[in-house]
């Protein structure tokens, strides 16, 4: 699975935010905030199909999103 995500820094903290869910998580460093936004995303997704594997009316879908869309190296 993949997020598309932004990274700012607010004051002395970093915020990583997934553009898609608007799951939003921070850290000291950059690459904190990413580590603590992927162990969000990880545990929301986890309870999102657990629920969902209740549900008699719920289908999994899987989709291709953006094969040929050219990204910055940042973002990757």
């Amino acid at each position: 699975m993949e997020a598309i995500i932004q990274v700012s820094k607010d004051g002395k903290y970093y915020v990583a935010a997934d553009l898609i869910t608007n799951v939003a998580d921070q850290g000291l460093t950059r690459e904190e905030a990413i580590t603590n936004l992927k162990k969000g995303l990880k545990e929301r997704y986890e309870l999102i199909m657990d629920m969902a594997s209740h549900s008699p009316k719920t289908v999994r879908l899987d989709i291709e999103v953006g094969k040929n869309v050219k990204t910055p190296a940042s973002i990757c």
